[in-house]
Parts: C-alpha cells; sequence; structure tokens
C-alpha cells in the first residue's frame, strides 16, 4: 500500500505504508524549530486517520491541541473555533476572504500563540469536513502561512462525504495524503491480531477479501467472528455487525439521503452494473433530478462511472443490501426486473424477479437454472454464476443448494474471478456430502492454487477432484487431470506427471470426444519426453497435434500448441495457440487467456520474433495480474528475462528475475518458471562472455526449486554446449548432447538440427570436421529462416577462423551477422560482431542506411509511450526494464529521427 502526498504544486511523493506516512509527519515535527508544517490527511470512513492522529501524538512527544467537527454545529458559525478556544472562548465574526488581514484570523493567531507557550505545538484536527464553513476557512488560512509559527497542524477529512459547505476548495493550496486501503498482508496482520479465535488461512482470506482493505471493518468483522466461523463449520459474515460503527454509518448515510437520491442507490444495491439509460428507465423522476444524483454521489454509497452507476465497493453495497427498506429494494428490483425485460435481457431480468421473491421459489429455480445453462453454452459465465447463485439462494436442500453454489463458482472462475469461485466454494463447503460435489469443490480449488498458490498443493486436490469426479463426469474428471499435470509441470514435479500419465492411459476410451482424447494423449506424449523416450514420444505429439484440429476448447489448444513446441514446429505452435486465445476470447474462458499467452509467446520466441515474444508477454503479465493469477504471472516474467537475455540485455534480465522473485518465485515453488530464469541468466552470462559462470548457472538448473528439468535442460542444451566448449568442460557438454541430439533427430526439426550442428562444431577436435559441422549449421539456419540464430552461428564460426587465420572467409561471415543483428535490434551481439570485424582489419562494421530513419521494434514501442506522456519510469516499470536502459534507447530515437526533446518526439509522432 502507499500513500500519495501531494505538494501545492501538484507534485507527488509517493510514501509506502502508513509507518511510512507517521516518519513523513515526524519529520515535520523536526523542523518546527525553522517554522511550522501543514497537511490534510483523507481517506474513506475507518481508514484509521483518527488512529494515525493519535500515533502521531504519542511518538512526537509534544503537546497537542485537538478539535473535532460535529455535524450537529456545522451550520453555526465559528462554533468550531469557539470549542478550540475552551472556556475563554474568543467569537470570531466573519469576514471576507479578500481582506488582507482579517481580524478574525488575526485573533486566532494570538489565541494560537497562548496555547502555544514556550514550545511547539502539535495541532489536530479530526473530521476538518464537518467544522462550520467559517472555521474551516480559518483553519485553512491559518494552514497556508502556518510556517510562520513552530506548528503541526494535520487535518483529516472523510473523503467520500465530500464537502457540503458553500466552499468546497477551501483546503486548495495544502499538501494532501491520502490513505490508501490496507494490501492484502497488512490486512492479514490486523485481523490476526485482532480476533478471539484466529481463523484457518481460507476463512482469513475471505475476510480480508470483504473488508476490501478497510480497518474499521476488518476490525469489526475480527470481533464479531465465532469459533465456529473461524474453522470454517459456519460461513463467515458478509458483513460487518449491525452495532458496529461501520454498519452505523452506512446506515446514517442511506437514512439521511432525500427520497429520490435513496431510490438511485436502492438501483445499485439491486445491480452492480447499471448503466445511465437503465437509471433513466427504471427511475425516471430520481435520475432525472440533479440534486438526488447529487445527493446520491456525495453520500459515498455510490460512485459514477462513463455509463452510469454503481456501488462504492462490494462492502458498501452488501450492507446497504442488509440496512435497506425490503420494500424498497423490492420495488427497485421490479422496475429493473420490467427494465430488462423490454430490453429483451432476459437472464437479468429472471435473476431480479428471483430476487425480489416475485415467483414461487420452486418455479423460479428452474427458469434460473435453465437460463444458467443457456448463459453459460453461450460464453456469458458471469451471468451464469449470478443466476446459479439465485437459484441455490432459492434451493431447500443441502445437496441442491452445494451443486448450484459450485456451479456458480465454476461459472466465476471460468469467468476470470477466483475471488468469487472462492467465495462460493467456502459457501457450498458444508453442505458438501456425496463425492460429485466434493470433487467439483476440489477442482474449482485447486485450479484457483495452480493460478495463484502453491501448484504442489494444487497437484493434490485436483488429482483428488479427478478421482471423485470420474463416477459423475468424466469430462470435469479429465479436466481436473490436465490441470494437474500442468501444476506437476509448474511446481517442477515430474515422477507425479508420470503417475498421472499413467492414469490418463488407463482412462483412454475410443468413445471419448476429440477433446478428451487430445487431453488423455497429450499426458501420456509429454511424460515420454520428460522421460526422454522420443520415439515413443513424437508419434503421440504428432498424433496431439492432428487431434487439434477437431477440438473446441481453448485448453487443449494450449496442449497441441505446446505439443507443436516440443516437437519444433514453431509456425504450428504459434497457430495453435493463437486460435486457442482466440477460442477462449469468443467462449468467454477469460481463466484461459494468460495460460493460452504463454505458448504464443514461447511459439513467437521459436520464430525469433522477438518483439511479439516480449509484447505478447508483457500483456500476458498484466491479464494475469488483473485476474489474479500471479503464478502465471511469473511464468510471463520469466519469458520476458528469457528474451531479455536471448538479445542480449543482461540488465534487463536481472531486473525481470529479481521482479519474479519479489512475486514469489520461491516462495510459492515454482520449478517451471525458476528453470527458465536459470536459463536465461546462463544466456546473460554467454552474451558478456563469462562462460564459467553461464556453466554455472546451467549446472543449477539440476537443483532448483523443482530439482531436474528433463524439458528445459534439454531446451537449453545448445548454450551449455556454446558455454562449455568456450571454458574447456567439454566433457560435461557430450553428454548432454548426446541427449539434444536424440530429441532433435525424432522431431525431424530444422531449427534445432541446426543448433545441433553448431554445437558439435564447436566440440570438434579437428578443424575439417568443424568447418563441417558449421557450413551445415548455417544451411540449415537458412532453410529455416532463424535469422538470430543463424547470425550467432556465424560469429561463433568467424571467430573460429580468425583465430586460423583466414580473415576473409571470417569478415563476409561478420557482415552478414552484423547487418542481422542491427536489423533485429539486438545492440549487444551487433558490437560483438563489429568488435570481431575490428580484429580481422575491418574499421568497422558497415551500417545499414535504413538504420537512420527506422527504428527497431523496443525503440518503436518506448517512442509511442513517450508521445502518449508516460515518463521514464513509467515506461520501465511497463517493459519491465531499467530507467537506463530506456534512457539509452531515447537518447538512438533521437539521434535517427533528428529530434531534440520528448515534445519533439511527440508532436512527429502524432
Amino acid at each position: 500500500m502507499s500513500v500519495a502526498i501531494t505538494a501545492e504544486l501538484g507534485t507527488p511523493i509517493r510514501l509506502h505504508g502508513r509507518s511510512s506516512l507517521l516518519e513523513w509527519l515526524l519529520h515535520r515535527v523536526d523542523r518546527h524549530a525553522r517554522g511550522g508544517a501543514a497537511v490534510v490527511l483523507s481517506g474513506e470512513y475507518g481508514s484509521g486517520k483518527t488512529v494515525l492522529l493519535e500515533q502521531l501524538a504519542v511518538h512526537a512527544g509534544l503537546p497537542s491541541l485537538d478539535l473535532t467537527g460535529t455535524p450537529g454545529e456545522r451550520d453555526i458559525p465559528f462554533a468550531g473555533l469557539n470549542r478550540m478556544s475552551g472556556a475563554g472562548a474568543v467569537t470570531l465574526p466573519e469576514f471576507p476572504l479578500s481582506a488582507p488581514e482579517p481580524t478574525s484570523y488575526q485573533r486566532l493567531w494570538r489565541e494560537l500563540g497562548r496555547q502555544l507557550g514556550d514550545g511547539p505545538l502539535l495541532f489536530r484536527v479530526d473530521d476538518a469536513h464537518l467544522l462550520d464553513p467559517p472555521s474551516l476557512r480559518a483553519l485553512a488560512f491559518l494552514a497556508r502561512r502556518i510556517e510562520r509559527l513552530p506548528v503541526l497542524l494535520v487535518l483529516t477529512i472523510t473523503t467520500e462525504a465530500g464537502y457540503d459547505h458553500p466552499l468546497g476548495d477551501a483546503l486548495d493550496g495544502i499538501p494532501h495524503a491520502r490513505l490508501a486501503p490496507l494490501d492484502f498482508s497488512d490486512s492479514m496482520r490486523l485481523l490476526y491480531g485482532r480476533t478471539d479465535f484466529p481463523p484457518s488461512p481460507e476463512i482469513a482470506e475471505e475476510v480480508v477479501s470483504r473488508a476490501e482493505g478497510n480497518p474499521l471493518a476488518l476490525v469489526e468483522f475480527a470481533r464479531a467472528l465465532t469459533g465456529k466461523q473461524s474453522v470454517g463449520l459456519a460461513p463467515p459474515p458478509r458483513v460487518p455487525p449491525p452495532g458496529g460503527r461501520f454498519r452505523g454509518e452506512v446506515r446514517r448515510r442511506l437514512w439521511d439521503l432525500p427520497d429520490r437520491a435513496r431510490e438511485l442507490v436502492m438501483l445499485t444495491v439491486a445491480d452492480e452494473e447499471l448503466g445511465r439509460e437503465d437509471v433513466l428507465a427504471a427511475a425516471p423522476l430520481a435520475a432525472g433530478d440533479p440534486h438526488a444524483w447529487t445527493s446520491a454521489v456525495r453520500s459515498g454509497l455510490v460512485v459514477t462511472t462513463e455509463g452510469g452507476l454503481r456501488p462504492a465497493g462490494e462492502l458498501a453495497r452488501s450492507c446497504l443490501e442488509v440496512e435497506a427498506c425490503p420494500g424498497e429494494l423490492r420495488d427497485a428490483r421490479l422496475s429493473l426486473a420490467r427494465v430488462f425485460e423490454r430490453a429483451g435481457d432476459h437472464p437479468r431480468a429472471l435473476r431480479h424477479r428471483a430476487a425480489a421473491g416475485d415467483e414461487p421459489p420452486e418455479r423460479l429455480v428452474g427458469q434460473l437454472e435453465r437460463t444458467a445453462d443457456s448463459a453459460e453454452r453461450h460464453g456469458e459465465h458471469e451471468t451464469a454464476s449470478r443466476l446459479y447463485e439465485r437459484a441455490a439462494e432459492l434451493s431447500e436442500h443441502d445437496e441442491s443448494r452445494a451443486t448450484r453454489l459450485l456451479a456458480a463458482g465454476r461459472g466465476a472462475w471460468t469467468g476470470g474471478d477466483p475471488q468469487r469461485t472462492l467465495a462460493m466454494t467456502r459457501r457450498a463447503r458444508t453442505l458438501v456430502h456425496s463425492a460429485g460435489p466434493r470433487g467439483m469443490r476440489d477442482l474449482l480449488r485447486g485450479g484457483i492454487e495452480l493460478c495463484d498458490g502453491r501448484p504442489a498443493t494444487a497437484v493434490r486436490q485436483l488429482t483428488e477432484a479427478s478421482t471423485a469426479l470420474l463416477d459423475t463426469d468424466r469430462e470435469l474428471a479429465v479436466t481436473a487431470l490436465m490441470l494437474a499435470g500442468d501444476a506437476c509441470c509448474v511446481a517442477g514435479d515430474y515422477r507425479g506427471y508420470y503417475e498421472l500419465a499413467e492414469r490418463a492411459e488407463w482412462l483412454r476410451s475410443p468413445e471419448d470426444s476429440h477433446d478428451t482424447a487430445l487431453i488423455l494423449r497429450n499426458l501420456t506424449a509429454m511424460s515420454a519426453t520428460f522421460r526422454g523416450r522420443h520415439e515413443v514420444a513424437a508419434p503421440a505429439l504428432r498424433e496431439v497435434v492432428r487431434l487439434a484440429e477437431r477440438v473446441t476448447g481453448a485448453a487443449p489448444l494450449v496442449l497441441a500448441g505446446n505439443a507443436a513446441f516440443t516437437l519444433g514446429e514453431p509456425a504450428t505452435s504459434y497457430r495453435l495457440a493463437t486460435r486457442a486465445l482466440r477460442t477462449a476470447e469468443e467462449r468467454g474462458e477469460t481463466a484461459q487467456l494468460p495460460w493460452a499467452s504463454v505458448y504464443v509467446s514461447l511459439a513467437a520466441l521459436l520464430l525469433e520474433r522477438y518483439a511479439e515474444a516480449e509484447s505478447r508477454a508483457l500483456e500476458g503479465v498484466r491479464l494475469s495480474r488483473a485476474l489474479g493469477q500471479r503464478n502465471r504471472m511469473i511464468d510471463h516474467i520469466a519469458l520476458l528475462a528469457l528474451v531479455a537475455a536471448l538479445r542480449g540485455e543482461p540488465e534487463t534480465v536481472e531486473l525481470r528475475l529479481a521482479q519474479a522473485t519479489e512475486e514469489g518465485l520461491f516462495s510459492r515453488g515454482l520449478g517451471r518458471p525458476d528453470a527458465f530464469g536459470s536459463w536465461a541468466a546462463a544466456c546473460a552470462e554467454l552474451a558478456h562472455g563469462r562462460p564459467v559462470r553461464a556453466v554455472h548457472r546451467l549446472r543449477l538448473m539440476d537443483y532448483g526449486i523443482g530439482g531436474f528439468n528433463p524439458a528445459v535442460r534439454v531446451l537449453a542444451a545448445p548454450h551449455f554446449v556454446e558455454a562449455a566448449a568456450s571454458c574447456g568442460e567439454h566433457d560435461d557438454a557430450v553428454p548432454l548432447l548426446g541427449a539434444f541430439d536424440h530429441w532433435v533427430s525424432s522431431t525431424r526439426s530444422t531449427t534445432r538440427m541446426a543448433l545441433s550442428h553448431r554445437c558439435h562444431a564447436l566440440l570438434a577436435e579437428r578443424a575439417a570436421d568443424a568447418d563441417e559441422r558449421f557450413r551445415a549449421a548455417i544451411e540449415s539456419h537458412r532453410q529455416s529462416g532463424s535469422g538470430l540464430e543463424l547470425a550467432r552461428t556465424e560469429l561463433l564460426y568467424a571467430a573460429r577462423l580468425r583465430r586460423a587465420r583466414k580473415p576473409t572467409a571470417a569478415r563476409e561471415l561478420l557482415d552478414e551477422a552484423s547487418a542481422i543483428f542491427d536489423d533485429h535490434g539486438a545492440e549487444h551481439w551487433a558490437a560483438r560482431a563489429r568488435a570481431e570485424l575490428r580484429a580481422v582489419g575491418r574499421s568497422d562494421a558497415p551500417r545499414r542506411s535504413k538504420e537512420a530513419v527506422e527504428l527497431t521494434d523496443r525503440q518503436a514501442e518506448i517512442s509511442r509511450l513517450v508521445a502518449e506522456g508516460a515518463t521514464n519510469r513509467e515506461i520501465a516499470g511497463m517493459l519491465y526494464v531499467s530507467d537506463r536502459t530506456v534512457e539509452h534507447h531515447l537518447r538512438n530515437v533521437f539521434a535517427k529521427l533528428g529530434v531534440r526533446s520528448r515534445t519533439e518526439l511527440a508532436k512527429l509522432l502524432r
């Protein structure tokens, strides 16, 4: 969590955590010897502003003068200042702000001076937005001139309430700090510190999620938790307790509203995503009343959006639902039901009718389920989830209620809402009694654990789900098996993968659908690949690719894309992975998008489309973060590191690997991205001429999180051989090259055959053998169209020719390699090629004339972001590179385009 301090001139100061804000305020205390300071501290109701003021008084060690705004005295001029003055109150008449030094403000200063005595003073004004306007203006006047007095003035305001007084800009020009919601870690610490019955981790996560980072709500949740709720024997409370301050504040705001404003709020309680047209149609008089609309927004219970109106948050909406007048809420739901029926949105209309209790429950349940099934088939998974949840609420029996809650969870998961999925599985927990629902619950929880938890735990949950579902839903059982296999790969548990593959072979049936047949066959094929049984794996992988032409689901297409990648068919892999992405988008399977995106990036990498591989991975990072799939996000960051390594950008590699570690690479036990990270680090060492360190990095791959990773180890074999050959460790390279050759011979991949020839050339003892292998590698590179690997092979061959005193032949290779590196924006490798050219007698490599006017892909992306107004630091954060890398590329862009500033660049690109 960070706190933004905005100074008078609008310059933001970023402070991380409330302790940092307290330190910043205390620093102002230390400056009192040279003058005073003032700050406005804002936040939502319950965000901890008053607690921070109390901590400030304790730590500052200063006498304090306190003033608190009171709603009942807002209409009494100078009531606040009179309370501050104590028994000898000074009556302060109203003066216009245009007066140079109004007498009233001078008297305020004298009164404050009397309070100061012989030392500095801490002046705390809590709930300043509830002060009467004249008092607030006087205090603001003081705050803007506070440097004349040894006073630290801190005013707190609750932001949702806005300013209900005539002077809405009274606090302009005063430094401003906003308390953001607590982050997850701080919320968990607060919860466990305040509860009488420490909850289990999953219950704690649910309570933290419901509190939405609000400290007051979280404390009241903690105090309300019972022993049964803490261990999961009863569902945790959905809202804070009725006698608490948080619920009381929501209640007060709701019932302080005029009738028409409350009508608007009720609509948002009934439906959290309303467009302006929906509001106008459901409540034309209220929506057409500007005062009602303004009052509703100023209450802080709702917020306006581009399209219309929505609740201020799920916590506020839940509290409003229990505090609202049942008749008003029912009227709102029925009004919306009529609006959506007229618009032809029957699922939404049915949901509102069911919530309003407009028909008998048994009849509504059937209608809800049928409509939910239809919505699911049409890819409207969020709608289906809401309908299943409503059907569950109307169900009489535990088993049927659990089944429908889990169906709601499945819709939420498919649609990309893991928090809602967890909430549904927790509500169903005590209702589940038979194998089918238990398997569904484990499938959902295992899927979430795979994407945002510990994959080793996901393996167990998903394997149990597959067993439980086998007798009731074969396709779901196979899906659980597929996800368990992916969890094994992420965790590096290949022994577990082999056991799953044996189960898959036993499950295969001629009556399987194409999707099921592909999933089961893929487990067998990849198991053989990991074991090094490529003569068995290759035909099975080709069968998987053939089956992909007839499958309909996104997940089987992802597996087929991986199979094509394993076979060394990058174009096919790219086609299948992008088809998986498109299928997931069309079917609303949002949860599958990050997974599919991993293989699009990998295929683009194999095709040497490094710019696309990077852009796809960056998009994957953003999407994974938005969907709460942190493990997938780390997968993408590891791929970003590999792209940078193959381009020869060691600083960027280091930065990206550090980011992966910070996000939880090691703490979550993510073996696959750890192996990719070791490979990337080794490539970076190799690019900078440090082969011994590269060999060390690659050896560490066998002792990482997941232990021995057979897939990535073989993929990295060409780089291990190159590094080992450079430092004379041929004995270690030969066995690994043998494993690589065995794989390549089974797949018949021209791209990888070229790498095999290059490895043999590097290990060759006779010059003639090396020449023959290098020429074969170059020919294979040309056939496969792999430009960067061709250039790297030419660079290695040229270095050997130079040492053999054949400068003319070396120059021909280096000229082409240098041009290829320049075309791909591989600046480090281009510099290496030019250095080799100088070593064979050429002053420098010839540069292509187009380089003067054409930008590399990275330069073009940075230029676009600059034109959009992004700073270097923001660009670095978006691209996962360093500030220095951005500056370097910008200097080159300025030189190429003949511009001298960011403004000129922006104008040129518009």
